[in-house]
């Protein structure tokens, strides 16, 4: 990326003079790398500023009359502008999981009208990683004649992904190591979306202003990584989690585990701890950075909305840690983390029993 914030600083939009025919050349190269991580075709994969940006520009094809069939399983930047889009006339339908985060393609088909527009249901969960049949869902929609959004942010470099399946599709690049503040959106040859950002006509009308060359490049660099990566770690990780998973629930009383045993994403571990509140253990684990739930609702107070939807009580809900495991991590790291989460949750146990 460094040259492109330097020598190679050039607008893509400007191909009157080199530096930026250079800066150009850099995004298209990008674009068909991505491209061909998904195997599809260059010009379905437009640049945004992330997949909450992406979420949005998909749900904003729906006008007042539509029918929009979600799940309650959702990022907030799918959830968000479904309920604004409800304000504004668009009927809404918000399917619900099974205890694991599963949605029911059997529901999904039940919930199909004759105004359904858009059904946009995730690829994988990032709180407890459910990983969903995406290919079932878009068999449905594309025999019903719906169009099919999925948002692939947690799954994307993670486990195989067929994106040709569905019509749209949102992703961001700090997911998968790359960098913050770049993203993507797969929109299918032949679908018409309508943009949020309006003026400058960049990325064919789909998202305009100026292309963030370097985070583009660095996008397009962690997908090759990830190419060449996602196998093998992929079952590292799950060998790892599986461990972490085994230890906790069997040294530490009072724990359950949130989401499925198979079709889980490698790294995902999500853990209710019993008399505990997840904000205190978290503030005590000093040597790892935990969360609680959602990177972008990890501000917020209360239960997560996802653990309650898939049946936890509040206290449950609030009594549970996401662990998510990657590329650095090692079984030295499951050791140090199970010894730390032993001594802390008996520690704090005690305090509150006193």
């Amino acid at each position: 990326m460094l040259p492109f914030f330097t020598t190679n600083f050039g607008n893509s939009g400007s191909l009157t003079h080199e530096h930026g025919r250079r800066a150009a050349n850099a995004v298209e190269d990008s674009r068909i790398t991505i491209a061909r991580f998904f195997d599809v075709q260059p010009n379905e994969v437009y640049f945004t500023a992330g997949a909450t940006e992406s979420n949005n520009i998909a749900l904003n094809l729906l006008a007042a009359g539509d029918h929009l069939i979600t799940s309650a399983v959702e990022h907030k930047s799918i959830l968000a502008p479904a309920r604004r889009a409800e304000k504004r006339g668009v009927e809404l339908t918000v399917l619900t999981p099974d205890r694991e985060g599963f949605i029911d393609p059997a529901a999904l088909r039940d919930a199909i009208r004759s105004n359904t527009k858009l059904v946009s249901i995730e690829a994988a969960n990032g709180e407890i990683g459910t990983i969903q049949p995406v290919a079932e869902f878009a068999a449905i929609c594309r025999e019903r004649g719906v169009l099919y959004h999925t948002d692939i942010t947690q799954a994307a470099g993670k486990i195989p992904l067929k994106l040709a399946d569905a019509d749209l599709a949102s992703f961001s690049a700090h997911k998968l190591y790359g960098p913050k503040g770049i993203g993507g959106l797969y929109v299918r040859r032949g679908v018409r979306v309508e943009p949020l950002i309006v003026g400058g006509g960049q990325e064919k009308n789909i998202r305009s202003g100026t292309v963030n060359v370097p985070g583009v490049v660095g996008m397009a660099t962690a997908f090759r990584i990830r190419k060449d990566e996602m196998t093998d770690e992929g079952t590292r990780l799950t060998v790892l989690r599986n461990e972490l998973w085994e230890r906790i629930t069997t040294e530490i009383a009072g724990t359950s585990v949130n989401g499925p045993r198979e079709l889980r994403l490698p790294g995902n571990l999500n853990v209710s701890f019993d008399r505990i509140e997840a904000d205190s253990l978290i503030v005590a684990m000093r040597r790892f950075s935990l969360s609680s739930g959602s990177a972008c609702s990890s501000g917020e107070r209360g239960p997560s909305p996802l653990l309650t939807a898939i049946g936890l009580s509040d206290a449950a809900a609030l009594g549970s840690i996401r662990f998510g495991l990657g590329k650095s991590n090692t079984a030295e790291h499951i050791a140090m983390l199970v010894d730390d989460l032993k001594r802390i949750v008996a520690k704090l146990r005690e305090i509150s029993a006193a």
